[in-house]
């Protein structure tokens, strides 16, 4: 096979302390056999590069780094995490349907044995873990417990360091990670705790959490150092936002960034943390005004890149801000009666976007039903929308169904169909607009959110 040439620029850590001279290639090669797909995905911090495998699963790549370092092998929804020493030549054999089944040569063959075993471990101890939840244990008998699998792992890691002669920063980063591991399901505790009503914790907690150092930039990218601190932040932003009347995504995660910058000073650990924060964010905000978000973001981070990247995302929704007009989507009915948004202005419009053969959508049909019957006599209109490709098997269903409220499929001519002017990527979506045509939200709570949704409503009609 010919061989692809793979540039990963790591960052330096602890280069003296390893004692290999900069800019050294390794190579990385080996088989994934029975491959269930054609390639995979190599992380190293912050970074990702997909590696295409070629015949019965084959790769064999250069790996360009200043120091040894952690990667993570990510396959058909299976991770394996490995330590590769610079100019060494590691050869991997894994079976596609379980990685840590692994055969690894190489100098950097027991770094990656040791991990391996380690991740089985990790895999056992969750499997495990219904005897450790909240209330199986008290607060400090879990403590105890927790903290002897944290005492077993590292006397097996100093075992390990005497029979292979470990370098330090592994050795260093091994000792951390275990700590953050520790730290992260006591927080997860905690918070299972809570909601039993077990609040009150023992000081053993609070001592082992504080200690633990946020700010280690050498852990940055390590998963159990970012679980850990992006727990922390969010169990902080959560107490504020039980406390608040905003009960937005949004808000909560404006909350979550403002504590974690008052839990975090280093910028690169604060941009590693944001930006793994980041895919969540945006699928929990859907079109949410994200203003107050991007405020929050600017005075917590220096990284102007991430920055950016959060506004030219935004900005694609700002049209469908509070307040604004609404967008003028196209309807027809089930005879082929054409109309539009506006033709509604002057009513409160709830709009159910949806489709026959979207089970959640069905789901909140009943509820739909309930609402429309309990404000059949304010000044409201409520519009299901379908966007049902098989428009055959649309009207089938609601004569089938006896729907009730105004039934009406979307115009899907390029800028006039409600999916591409509300930006509507999953169903059910629910969309209010105002009297005046204008936006009180693109993302409104469903029929099955009880109050909230009534609450809201009658808001908008009494303003």
């Amino acid at each position: 096979m010919k061989r692809s040439l793979l540039y990963l620029i790591v960052l330096l850590i602890a280069t003296s302390a390893s004692g290999f001279a900069p800019s050294s290639k390794t190579n990385l090669k080996g088989t994934i056999s029975n491959p269930q797909r054609d390639f995979f995905i190599l992380k190293n911090m912050g970074r990702a590069d997909t590696v295409k495998l070629g015949k019965e699963g084959g790769f064999d790549l250069l790996i360009e780094q200043v120091s040894a370092n952690y990667f993570t092998i990510e396959y058909n929804r299976q991770s394996l995490v490995i330590y590769v020493l610079p100019a060494d030549v590691v050869t991997l054999q894994a079976p596609g349907i379980n990685l840590t089944d692994a055969k690894i040569t190489g100098s950097s063959a027991p770094y990656c044995n040791f991990l391996i075993e380690r991740q089985k471990e990790e895999r056992l101890f969750q499997a495990a873990y219904p005897m450790y939840k909240a209330g199986t244990l008290a607060g400090e008998r879990y403590f105890t417990a927790r903290d002897s699998v944290r005492n077993v792992r590292l006397a097996a890691l100093e075992k390990a360091k005497s029979s292979h002669d470990f370098i330090s920063p592994f050795y260093s980063a091994e000792k951390k990670i275990y700590n953050f591991q520790m730290g992260l399901d006591l927080i997860n505790y905690q918070t299972q705790s809570a909601k039993m009503g077990m609040t009150v914790m023992p000081k053993s907690y609070a001592d082992f959490i504080d200690k633990l150092d946020v700010n280690d930039e050498t852990m940055a990218y390590d998963a159990a150092y970012k679980s850990f601190t992006l727990n922390r932040a969010s169990s902080a932003a959560n107490q504020q936002y039980q406390l608040d009347s905003d009960k937005s995504a949004i808000h909560y995660y404006e909350l979550t960034i403002d504590a974690l910058c008052k839990l975090v000073t280093i910028e690169r650990n604060k941009s590693v943390l944001i930006s793994e924060l980041m895919p969540q964010i945006i699928k929990d905000s859907g079109t949410a005004d994200m203003s107050g978000f991007i405020a929050t973001l600017e005075r917590c981070s220096k990284d102007e890149k991430l920055i950016a990247s959060v506004k030219k995302y935004a900005a694609q929704y700002e049209h469908l801000n509070k307040g604004r007009i609404a967008p003028d989507a196209e309807f027809y009915d089930a005879n082929g009666k054409p109309s539009k948004l506006s033709d509604y202005r002057g009513k409160v419009v709830y709009i159910d976007t949806w489709a026959t053969w979207c089970g959640p959508c069905k789901r909140e049909i009943p509820n739909l039903k309930t609402l429309e019957e309990e404000f059949h006599d304010k000044n409201i209109t409520f519009i299901s929308v379908s966007t049902d490709r098989d428009v055959e098997a649309w009207k089938s269903f609601i004569a089938r169904e006896s729907m009730s409220g105004l039934q009406l499929h979307q115009n899907e001519a390029p800028g006039k169909s409600i999916s591409e002017l509300y930006i509507v990527n999953s169903i059910p979506r629910f969309i209010l607009i105002d009297e005046a045509g204008k936006i009180v939200s693109t993302d409104a709570p469903r029929p099955s959110s009880g109050p909230e949704i009534r609450n809201l409503l009658n808001s908008v009609l009494n303003d």
